[in-house]
């Protein structure tokens, strides 16, 4: 049939090999196993279309618990995901059947010699204007969301300029130079933040105001040093912005 298919130039495909979750898990896993391997082991390039899991099939068990069901699912999901599915269709909507897969999945595609990072540039929250507050992290992934979800969450309206450290924290790519004062004076120009705002002034994070000084000089834009959890940030905006002009 693929054959066929693809010779009518129909390249759109998806494999379900079938998922059977109760008495046929064994044989599920055996054959998502065996199609991918056949790819890399024979060549058989008919065989290499995206494969598709349906774990929602564990519903149409007779089992009456509606948690024991959604267990069977989050546990044939995972398995489908070691043996090389590409594709999930689940009926379970609960974080603890869901979680576990993103999770899993995470650490199967996820290099763990090259940190894990978001994209650098600049990022806005809320509606900001001239006036809004400028601030700077590194693009680690974990620091970029943490600070991105106390921003959120104390409905803070400024432009946070993600500074491409490799995926590397606050406080490490200051002390091994990922995040140098040259950096983020190259960030503001390169994103032509001055355009964004009226003013010159920036606020870096806490764990890098030794960087402080020369970062002013760089750059030009005065700096305030911003509080070193993010969960402080709120108050430190409150407190200091915008900024006394002596």
């Amino acid at each position: 049939l693929i054959k066929t298919l693809t010779a009518y130039g129909v390249q759109d495909l998806v494999l379900d090999p079938g998922t059977f979750v109760d008495g046929g898990i064994s044989d599920t896993v055996h054959m998502f196993t065996a199609i991918r391997w056949a790819v890399f082991r024979e060549h058989d390039d008919l065989l290499g279309y995206p494969l598709l899991g349906i774990p929602l099939t564990a519903w149409l068990s007779s089992e009456i618990s509606r948690n024991t069901i959604a267990w069977k699912e989050a546990c044939a999901a995972s398995m489908l995901i070691t043996r090389y599915a590409d594709l999930l269709i689940m009926h379970s909507t609960e974080g603890w059947v869901l979680l576990p897969q993103l999770i899993w999945r995470f650490n199967i595609y996820t290099d763990p010699r090259k940190p894990v990072s978001v994209d650098p540039g600049v990022r806005e929250f809320g509606t900001p204007d001239r006036n809004s507050p400028v601030l700077v992290t590194t693009n680690y992934a974990l620091t970029y969301f943490t600070v991105e979800s106390d921003i959120k969450a104390a409905h803070i309206t400024c432009y946070l300029v993600v500074i491409d450290t490799g995926g590397i924290s606050v406080e490490s790519a200051v002390a091994g130079r990922y995040l140098t004062p040259e950096l983020i004076a190259n960030a503001l120009r390169e994103y032509h933040v001055d355009q964004l705002v009226s003013h010159h002034y920036v606020i870096i994070p806490g764990l890098a105001s030794r960087l402080s000084g020369d970062t002013e000089e760089a750059s030009g834009w005065q700096v305030i040093v911003g509080p070193k959890d993010s969960s402080g940030i709120a108050q430190m905006i409150l407190d200091n912005w915008p900024p006394k002009i002596p």
